[in-house]
């Protein structure tokens, strides 16, 4: 597994030649993991805020309406923070993973555009987010007043760029898994196994 880490972070920008199935989806482990562990790190000081909050409303008598309402507020401050940076990692883990998917794609004599297509949807995807930031943050303040059908309203228009995201992932899944041709093909000699 570390083999495979350390090929592709050596190849971030080579796009010829071929990758193995193994050798694609031990690096695609290391990423998902690179990027559960930034958004867990991320979610402490947010859930942490949230929950000194709802302690802080609980010991000085406060109904639970109130404490529903600090919580979201508190949450809501922290929302814009969290969504910039996680798109800013989530692009930066789709930039990572581009070069290898072509290499990928190239093991099972696949054209390389296809990750450009998985790439795109996934940009497509954060620029959605990033225009529908401000509404998804007044969503968050709506619900933390109690006005919870106008937060899921908000949240509801969210969908076209949820199903972006999950198209981009969808497309590297298939095309990722997708056995390797052997012997050599037009893009070269079948690849080592990291």
């Amino acid at each position: 597994m570390l083999g495979a880490i350390k090929y592709n972070l050596r190849s971030i920008a080579r796009f010829d030649g071929r990758d193995a199935r193994q050798t694609f989806w031990f690096y695609v482990l290391f990423l998902v993991i690179l990027q559960y562990a930034v958004g867990m790190a991320l979610s402490v000081p947010m859930l942490g805020g949230a929950m000194t909050e709802a302690i802080h409303g609980a010991m000085n008598g406060a109904a639970q309406a109130e404490l529903q309402a600090r919580i979201m507020a508190k949450m809501g401050s922290y929302m814009r923070t969290t969504m910039i940076v996680s798109s800013i990692v989530s692009m930066v883990v789709s930039l990572l993973l581009v070069a290898s998917f072509v290499r990928r794609l190239h093991d099972s004599n696949r054209p390389g555009w296809i990750a450009g297509l998985a790439f795109g949807l996934s940009l497509a995807a954060r620029v959605f987010v990033w225009i529908k930031m401000d509404e998804l943050v007044d969503a968050t303040m709506l619900g933390a007043g109690g006005d919870m059908t106008a937060a899921m309203a908000v949240q509801s228009k969210m969908l076209a760029g949820t199903l972006l995201g999950w198209a981009a992932m969808l497309i590297v899944v298939v095309f990722g898994a997708w056995r390797s041709t052997p012997g050599p093909n037009r893009y070269g000699e079948q690849s080592v196994r990291y």
